[in-house]
């Protein structure tokens, strides 16, 4: 007997029609926070630290007399080179509402920076980008950064909706958006640019890179000319505080400071997904957030072992990491969690293995392990200490923020490094 003859009719022979397709709508959707549960988890993090003064940075009060000078009709910049667009809003904002309007604002620029990760890596093709974009949130770095008076956020929350609009085609909007992270912070140039080529690696996208660039570089530019224009048509506003103290010295304090913002937790976690990472990498030329992550990795890693100063800096060094765990088989809810808590804690409880032997000019350190503060606890608990003195260099409020970082600072001379 044939196989014909046994198979069971179908579904139009017995004059029963076809199923029709699901709609894409109606489809099983995979499990997420929607981008309203993002920015109330956001609030709910930063509301109740945003009012406790301008923050502990070593800039503020420098970024303070910029948008001062900025209100008046004049302009230097607030530190080599500047960071005049945020200086601008400051300026604007100061006179209105104080470090409350400032630091809200900031706070908006971050809901901001969370629901654009969570598109962008939807665009790209992965899932779970809800929580790769509390894993950035949930740093205490991020959170320290986002509720004061500073760029860092407002440069992550221009580029972030740049590269979105890059991804949908409007090479304008994305230029001005990728022009305004430039003049938020200049180094934001670095992750203009690796994303750009990561987009363009693709042949098909290679002429929308071109003209983004084309668009946005010129304008980033332009925000500078002002600095140009302070020191008297001279290029020597690119010149900025020396942050090389020789290699090894550099190594140093680039391991110290990483494992600071990260937290044993977190290492122990990045060496678990260590594997995973690495596999991504044969997807390379068929993924572009494995290439975005892994050259905004290394660019932003590489400009921080130059200059190894604030902790902030290192903030998109944590998205581009993010990103890759987000490109690789560890992008699975389960651990994307334990990754969020790996990151969290680091700002409730810190292990400091070492001290500085001079905690503002570190050559050597002693062996010295100790349960800390974490970095979110221990800043908020310096803001309150040092929220009612005027924000500038020597309060304070700078050398208590990196106790945990360092150790006991008591009589140093006031610094960015350490």
């Amino acid at each position: 007997m044939s196989s014909a003859a046994t198979d069971p009719p179908s579904a139009a022979e017995v004059g029963v029609a076809p199923a029709a397709p699901v709609p894409v709508a109606e489809r099983a959707v995979p499990p997420g926070l929607s981008e309203r549960a993002l920015v109330a988890i956001t609030a709910a993090l930063t509301l109740p630290i945003f009012w406790l003064g301008h923050g502990t940075d070593i800039d503020v009060g420098q970024v303070l007399l910029a948008g001062d000078r900025i209100r008046n009709g004049d302009y230097a910049p607030s530190r080599n080179p500047g960071v005049p667009v945020v200086e601008t809003i400051v300026g604007l904002l100061d006179p209105v509402g104080g470090h409350i309007l400032i630091n809200l604002a900031t706070v908006g620029a971050l809901a901001f920076t969370v629901v654009g990760i969570s598109r962008l890596v939807s665009a790209w093709g992965h899932e779970n980008g809800d929580l790769v974009a509390l894993a950035l949130l949930a740093s205490p770095v991020t959170l320290i950064a986002g509720t004061s008076t500073g760029d860092f956020v407002w440069a992550l929350a221009f580029f972030v909706w740049g590269a979105l609009a890059h991804l949908q085609g409007r090479s304008v909007l994305a230029a001005v958006l990728f022009g305004l992270g430039i003049g938020s912070r200049s180094t934001t140039l670095l992750l203009v640019v690796a994303f750009l080529v990561a987009d363009g690696w693709d042949r098909a996208h290679r002429r929308r890179s071109l003209t983004t660039a084309a668009l946005a570089l010129p304008l980033g530019a332009a925000f500078f000319i002002p600095a140009w224009l302070s020191y008297h048509r001279t290029f020597e506003f690119l010149t900025a505080t020396e942050g090389w103290g020789g290699f090894a010295n550099n190594v140093g304090r680039l391991a110290v400071k990483n494992y600071a913002a990260a937290g044993l937790a977190l290492v122990v976690v990045v060496a678990l997904a260590t594997p995973a990472l690495v596999r991504s990498l044969r997807r390379w030329n068929a993924d572009p957030l494995v290439r975005f992550a892994v050259l905004g990795l290394v660019a932003t890693e590489t400009l921080f072992f130059l200059v190894p100063w604030k902790l902030a800096h290192l903030i998109p060094c944590l998205l581009a990491l993010v990103l890759w765990v987000a490109a690789s088989d560890r992008n699975r809810r389960p651990f994307l969690w334990l990754m969020i808590g790996a990151i969290a804690i680091n700002g409730i409880v810190a292990f400091r293995p070492l001290t500085a032997d001079q905690p503002n000019n570190s050559e050597t350190a002693s062996f010295e392990p100790a349960i800390v503060l974490g970095l979110l606890l221990n800043d908020i608990d310096c803001r309150i200490e040092f929220m009612d003195q005027p924000p500038r260099l020597g309060t304070g409020a700078w050398d208590c923020t990196l106790e945990p970082v360092r150790g006991p600072s008591e009589g140093v001379e006031t610094g960015p490094g350490g």
